[in-house]
C-alpha cells in the first residue's frame, strides 16, 4: 500500500512511462529500422522520469519532516522559524501559518502558567488577609463579657466592616486578574468624576486640615466606566491624602493632550523610598510608609482598572512630594 504522499507521484510517473512507451511503439511501427535507438531512448526517458519522481518525493518528504519536527518542538515548548523553508511555495505558506500557530500556542501556555502562578499566590495572600480579622473576631467573642459588651460590639462592628471591605476589594482584584471587568463606558466630565471620587474622603481632608488646589477644566470629558474609575481614583486620592503632611496642599490637575487625558494628583509628603518604588503595584505589598491597617491592594486595583480602561498609571517622586499620574488614552 502506497503512502498518501507517494501515491500521486507514483501514478504520475507510471502515467508518463506509459505515454513514452506508447509513443516509442508508435514511432517503431512507423519506422521499424529505428527500433534499438527508440528502445534506448525509452529507457533513458524512464530513468529521467524515475529520477525526477524520486527527487520530487524526497523534497516533499523533507518538507513534511520539517513540519513534523516543528510540531514536535512546539509540543516541548520550543518555537523556531526555518527561514530556509520560506521559498514562496505552498509549503512556505504552511510553514508560516504553522509558525504563527506555534507562537500563539506558546503564548497561551505562558499565559496559563502565569495565571496558575498568580492564582496560587492570590489564594495564599487571601487566606493570610482573611486570617487576621477572623482571628480578631474570634478573640473578641471569646473575651466578651457583660462589662465590655458595648466596647466589644463596637470593635466587632469595625472588624466586620473591615472584612466586608476586604472581600469587596478581593472580588475586584479577582476581576482584574481574570480580565472580567466591565468594559461599558460613558462620557463624563473629569471635574464631576474627580469630585465624586473625592466626596467619601472629605472627612479625611478636613481631619488633615488640607488645602485642595483644584485645576480641572469643567468642560474636559473622558469616556470611562464611571463606577470602576471612581474606585480607582478613590484609592489614589486616599493614598495621596494619607501621605500628605498636615495643613499642606494637595494638587488635583487634569489636562487634555492630542492622545490622552492626564489626571495628576500631587502632595507635599515624604518621597517614596527607592526600595519600595518597584513594588508599589504588587498586591498585598506594604511599604515602609504604609499605615498599620493598609491592606496593600489599593494601588494594584487602581492600576488594573486603569489599564483595563486603556490607560496607564505611574507614580514618581518629586523634589517635594509624590505625584500620581493617570493617563487615559482617547
Amino acid at each position: 500500500m502506497l503512502k498518501p504522499e507517494v501515491k500521486p507521484i507514483a501514478l504520475l510517473a507510471a502515467g508518463l512511462m506509459m505515454i513514452t512507451a506508447l509513443v516509442c511503439l508508435l514511432a517503431w511501427w512507423l519506422s521499424p529500422q529505428a527500433g534499438l535507438g527508440l528502445f534506448a531512448l525509452l529507457g533513458l526517458a524512464w530513468v529521467l522520469i524515475g529520477g525526477l519522481s524520486w527527487w520530487w518525493l524526497r523534497q516533499i518528504r523533507r518538507q513534511l519532516a520539517s513540519i513534523q519536527a516543528q510540531l514536535h518542538a512546539a509540543r516541548t515548548g520550543v518555537s523556531t522559524y526555518d527561514i530556509a523553508a520560506n521559498d514562496e511555495g505552498a509549503f512556505s505558506s504552511l510553514n508560516n501559518e504553522l509558525y504563527h500557530y506555534v507562537r500563539q500556542t506558546a503564548a497561551m501556555r505562558s499565559d496559563l502558567q502565569r495565571d496558575r502562578n498568580q492564582l496560587t499566590v492570590a489564594i495564599t495572600d487571601i487566606a493570610h488577609q482573611l486570617r487576621t480579622p477572623i482571628a480578631v473576631q474570634t478573640n473578641l467573642t471569646e473575651l466578651l463579657t457583660a462589662a465590655n459588651l458595648a466596647e466589644t460590639k463596637t470593635e466587632l462592628r469595625q472588624q466586620n466592616l473591615r472584612l466586608a471591605a476586604l472581600v469587596n476589594q478581593l472580588i475586584t482584584l479577582a476581576k482584574v486578574d481574570t480580565h472580567t471587568l466591565s468594559q461599558s463606558r460613558t462620557t463624563i466630565s473629569v471635574d464631576t468624576l474627580m469630585r465624586q471620587s473625592l466626596a467619601p474622603l472629605l472627612t479625611l481632608v478636613a481631619d488633615q486640615e488640607l488645602e485642595l488646589a483644584w485645576h480641572v477644566d469643567p468642560t474636559l470629558t473622558v469616556q470611562v466606566n464611571e463606577k470602576l474609575m471612581q474606585e480607582a481614583l478613590i484609592n489614589l486620592l486616599k493614598n495621596t491624602i494619607e501621605h500628605a503632611p498636615k495643613a499642606s496642599t494637595v494638587t488635583v490637575q487634569a489636562q487634555a493632550t492630542p492622545l490622552s487625558t492626564i489626571i495628576t494628583l500631587q502632595n507635599a509628603g515624604p518621597q517614596i523610598p527607592a526600595a519600595d518604588l518597584p513594588h508599589l503595584f504588587e498586591r498585598f505589598y506594604r511599604g515602609s510608609q504604609s499605615a498599620p491597617n493598609n491592606l496593600g491592594i489599593g494601588l494594584a486595583i487602581a492600576q488594573g482598572i486603569i489599564e483595563a480602561g486603556a490607560g496607564r498609571l505611574t507614580i514618581s517622586n518629586l523634589t517635594v512630594g509624590v505625584a500620581m499620574r493617570v493617563e487615559l488614552f482617547h
